[in-house]
């Protein structure tokens, strides 16, 4: 016996946009990587942008805190806007000698007015492409550079 409803195939030449995977822009959420006390920040601006406004790894942007780590005297404060340095992304990054490197999750580390990091150790990894962006200090801070 035949059915008289036919069963839904999707049609081949229609192919579904895949979601692109963007780098941190204005309103992204990130991880601190540092032991500076704040937890979660929110992107508000990428800086040293000429034309586009997206920020990856070794990027300046400035955040927003929106949590603290609970148990910790913080140095920083909740709602005050830092400028902080891109650390990982899961956007992967494609290096020169061919291999590829895509992290697990978005972190930052906060800055200082002087340029200076506030926490004194970074807890995650850092990525070589720093020292290109002259940002050797936050390579020596950290315990493991990738």
């Amino acid at each position: 016996m035949m059915s008289l409803y036919k069963a839904k195939v999707p049609c081949c030449k229609r192919r579904y946009k895949k979601r692109e995977r963007i780098m941190i822009q204005s309103g992204t959420f990130l991880e601190v990587a540092d032991n500076s006390g704040g937890r979660i920040v929110q992107c508000v601006k990428v800086l040293q942008k000429t034309k586009g406004r997206y920020g990856g790894v070794g990027d300046i942007i400035i955040v927003s805190v929106k949590s603290l780590v609970r148990n910790q005297k913080s140095k920083v404060k909740k709602g005050h806007l830092y400028k902080a340095v891109i650390l990982e992304t899961r956007k992967g990054t494609s290096r020169v000698d061919g291999s590829a490197c895509a992290y697990s999750r978005n972190t930052v580390t906060l800055l200082s007015a002087n340029g200076g990091s506030i926490g004194s150790r970074i807890t995650g990894l850092t990525p070589y492409e720093l020292r290109a962006k002259n940002h050797t200090k936050l390579i020596s801070l950290s315990a493991r550079n990738v």
